[in-house]
């Protein structure tokens, strides 16, 4: 019997490079949203509205221009729930090369009905933003306005048995401030360019309040493909996300006198 093969010399290469990139997507990553964490004196509110097992569709508020609000829910939802979300981003990150590589890594996936139709099926647990790009590259001057929601997730909760679990975020508004968008570049570049004011985040306390599950299994593939009842049902989940903003802020004593008329 030959004993050479449990002697082979190994593929140090490999090993290097297998370390270095665990080192760098989880060692390095979710040390620095740790980092994240406490400086901006996280807090987070209603963790028990979260499955800890079944398809399960996270829908927060998008805001902050640099998607921080995106890592941060991923991170804490992952150090707290013990749950790896997969989070939805625009295609732009998926393209070919290192982008492509980086965010399948970070567990990014594309703006793409199927894969998310996927992924729940495999029970996992996903993080949307209905607002896409459209709240996270939002001026500053329409701070906490929440933007219409794409329906589409309602159908994926409808179609795959998933579990809706509505958040609101605080702080990422005023972490980032913007001037708006430049829209000449989605010619060239795939995608709007935000126009920060700042590129290091403010020291801003942060919030992220997970609110009351919302359960779709009464309803069925008719209603899946229902646009109207669709957009409805989205609208009833932005409300609850925006009323509970709202709350927030006049118990923090921001914009008080705007919500008290």
């Amino acid at each position: 019997m030959s004993y050479s093969r449990f002697f082979k010399s190994p593929d140090w290469g490999e090993l290097l490079g297998k370390d270095l990139d665990y080192l760098f997507f989880r060692g390095v990553t979710h040390g620095f949203l740790d980092a994240m964490r406490s400086y901006t004196d996280l807090q987070t509110e209603g963790l028990e509205n979260v499955p800890r097992k079944g398809p399960v569709i996270v829908v927060p508020n998008h805001s902050g221009v640099l998607g921080w609000d995106a890592m941060i829910l991923q991170n804490e939802i992952l150090k707290k729930i013990k749950r790896m979300p997969r989070t939805m981003s625009h295609n732009y990150w998926h393209k070919d090369g290192f982008l492509k590589m980086a965010s399948a890594k970070l567990a990014y996936i594309p703006q793409d009905f199927k894969v998310a139709i996927r992924t729940l099926r495999k029970k996992k647990l996903l993080i949307l933003f209905p607002e896409a790009e459209s709240g996270n590259f939002k001026s500053s001057i329409e701070m906490y306005r929440l933007k219409p929601f794409n329906p589409g997730f309602i159908s994926l909760a409808i179609m795959t048995g998933a579990t809706i679990v509505p958040v609101s975020i605080l702080g990422a508004e005023e972490t980032h401030l913007n001037l708006g968008t430049m829209e000449w570049t989605e010619k060239y570049l795939g995608a709007k360019v935000p126009i920060p004011v700042n590129l290091i985040p403010l020291p801003v306390q942060w919030k992220i309040c997970f609110l009351k599950p919302v359960n779709m299994s009464a309803f069925g593939k008719k209603d899946a493909r229902n646009v109207r009842f669709l957009e409805e049902a989205a609208e009833i989940v932005r409300m609850k996300i925006q009323h509970r903003i709202n709350r927030e802020l006049v118990n923090r004593g921001i914009f008080k006198f705007t919500l008290d008329g």
